[in-house]
């Protein structure tokens, strides 16, 4: 049985197609809302595309999507959000810590009204 297809926009004006309810509910926590009434689809400023043959996905503008049909992308999910709080730091990988510096002139002395 083939799954179904849910057209979902981010309430920026960004559309995206994605296949099956599990992967519908994975969406929607992070902002997406199902479109229901197709006509909020004229709303839509950009849609997600993912080539066929490479599987690069990519932002395009609603009124190109017809045009870059043709060269071989269709409208799909998009990329796997992530978050700059759960990436992975590299300075936490053994070896790429970055080495403390030293500094060839000591920062000026200030004075301040009580040492006068």
């Amino acid at each position: 049985m083939a799954k179904a297809k849910y057209w979902m926009t981010d309430g920026y004006g960004t559309a995206a197609l994605v296949e099956g309810a599990e992967e519908r509910d994975r969406w929607l926590p992070l902002g997406w809302e199902v479109v229901d009434n197709p006509a909020a689809l004229d709303a839509v400023t950009h849609v997600w595309l993912r080539h066929e043959e490479h599987g690069g996905r990519q932002r395009f503008a609603a009124g190109a999507v017809e045009l870059w049909q043709a060269k071989g992308w269709h409208p799909s999910d998009p990329p796997a959000p992530t978050s700059p709080f759960n990436a992975d730091q590299p300075v936490d990988a053994p070896g790429l810590a970055a080495a403390p510096t030293e500094t060839a002139d000591p920062a000026p002395k200030t004075s301040t009204s009580k040492e006068k």
